[in-house]
């Protein structure tokens, strides 16, 4: 009898093989910063609250995020981006250096702001503190291909990856005119292109896998989906063929996430873990990076997606701009119930 995708055995070694695999990721590299304070009075000013600060902490976000979570995941990231001339740039970079990842790709842009989003967190002493405020600065003028390290780094790099994770945040990186000439470039060098894009799917042609939410992937086929499955099985399978991918990942929130990849039947995954959310910062990030890695280490479509479904789970679950480790993950599969039920019905 052919055990079924997603076995405990074959997923824990999956996760055993991400080890070490190299991963080119093109992404919008954003810093992430959380300021905590705890609510001490009421202003004379102006009727607003007065925070007493306790900590800052700052993390790698955007597309960093997801160079960060292949980086917890034992695997290689090689970073290709930019930041501005800056301490945030210079912050950021740092970051991912300590955390492992290749950064010698990212490139310093002269006309153009390292993005830094500043969330503000607040609370009494004894209550979980909630974000009030969020500040977002930075950016600049999009990318070129003329003149700009990107396409000459993007080539470099993925001779030297096992494939390829595009992350677009929407802030320049990727656009009209640089997405086919990256696609294009990760394709000559005979390499998986995975694509996580907030905005821009359809521009993007034969992929591995795509992981767009429900409202990208609405927002792509210029359809109302909402919650019916038989509406959703249509939709995932029209926008796959529309942008000739191998898999599409459609994650639905507290639903969990929908599989639709070539020659199978769609497939719905429940959410993983309590629907007693934490933070959902970055979560999409998790979800690609360990989806990428399942993939380039020998998973099915399937597979990885329960990989990934577990990652997003246990992240979502943390507060801030979080990762999961893959002892998180050996743990997540070895004690779920849901496997335990797909053995006895093989």
């Amino acid at each position: 009898m052919t055990a079924p995708d997603g076995t405990r055995d074959s997923l824990l070694r999956a996760i055993d093989r991400m080890a070490g695999v190299s991963v080119l990721v093109v992404a919008d590299l954003v810093l992430d910063e959380f300021e905590y304070g705890e609510i001490d009075r009421i202003s004379r000013e102006a009727p607003v609250l007065i925070l007493s600060h306790r900590r800052t902490d700052r993390l790698p976000g955007g597309g960093a995020n997801a160079a960060h979570n292949i980086a917890a995941l034992d695997g290689r990231p090689i970073v290709v981006g930019r930041i501005g001339r800056d301490e945030a740039g210079e912050h950021l970079v740092r970051l991912l250096r300590d955390r492992g990842a290749d950064t010698s790709r990212v490139w310093v842009d002269a006309g153009y702001r390292t993005p830094v989003k500043r969330r503000v967190l607040a609370g009494s002493q004894h209550s979980v503190q909630q974000q009030i405020v969020r500040v977002d600065r930075g950016g600049g003028p999009p990318a070129g291909t003329d003149g700009s390290p990107l396409l000459e780094s993007v080539r470099d790099a993925a001779r030297e990856a096992r494939g390829a994770l595009i992350s677009d945040y929407s802030l320049g990186l990727l656009h009209a005119g640089t997405i086919a000439p990256v696609a294009d470039a990760v394709r000559a060098a005979d390499r998986p292109l995975f694509v996580d894009s907030r905005a821009q799917l359809r521009l993007f042609r034969g992929l591995a896998a795509a992981t767009p939410n429900l409202q990208e992937a609405e927002a792509a086929l210029g359809e109302r989906v909402g919650e019916d499955l038989t509406r959703l099985g249509r939709a995932g399978d029209l926008l796959r063929e529309a942008i000739d991918a191998e898999a599409i990942v459609v994650t639905r929130g507290s639903l969990g996430m929908s599989v639709f990849s070539r020659g199978s039947q769609p497939a719905h995954l429940e959410v993983y873990g309590t629907d007693e959310v934490a933070d959902v910062t970055g979560a999409g990030d998790t979800v690609i990076a360990a989806l990428a890695l399942a993939m380039l280490s020998g998973c099915t479509p399937i597979e990885a997606a329960r990989l990934a479904n577990y990652a997003g789970g246990i992240v979502v679950m943390k507060r801030g701009t979080a990762t999961v480790s893959r002892e998180e993950l050996r743990r997540a599969v070895r004690f779920d119930p849901v496997l335990d039920a797909s053995a006895r019905q093989a």
